[in-house]
């Protein structure tokens, strides 16, 4: 799994979802990458740390209050440090297509929202 190219998947269904609105967004990465693979299944979780730099999310851990919890498995540990790591990822492409629909919308198109089409979203989305 290319984790940068998951990220900006799920940011943009996300952006999708919540019309562009940032918060919103952030609260729902949350919510997709709980759900993830890669936070659920052991095995998928212990793939992901073997095979990509986990840094920025076990540090988003530390910050949170640690990585592991008492009685945690190697498994459970895993998927906390995968899960941080792709949310980490997650709001980093949020934060793109936040500041690139700003911008666009200096330019008087607007990427996410009720007064667009879902062609026309999906069409300047592939442009960023």
């Amino acid at each position: 799994m290319n984790v940068y190219k998951e990220a900006e998947t799920i940011a943009k269904e996300i952006m999708q979802e919540c019309n562009g609105d940032r918060d919103t967004a952030f609260g729902l990465a949350h919510e997709y990458c709980d759900g993830h693979e890669i936070a659920i299944y052991y095995h998928k979780g212990i793939k992901f740390c073997a095979e990509h730099d986990t840094s920025e999310g076990e540090q988003w851990l530390e910050d949170c209050g640690g990585i592991a919890q008492p009685g945690d498995s190697f498994g459970q540990i895993a998927c906390r440090i995968a899960f941080a790591d792709l949310l980490c990822a997650v709001q980093s492409e949020i934060d793109e297509l936040a500041e690139a629909a700003e911008e666009a919308l200096h330019d008087g198109v607007v990427l996410f929202g009720p007064n667009t089409t879902e062609q026309l979203a999906s069409n300047l989305l592939m442009k960023i």
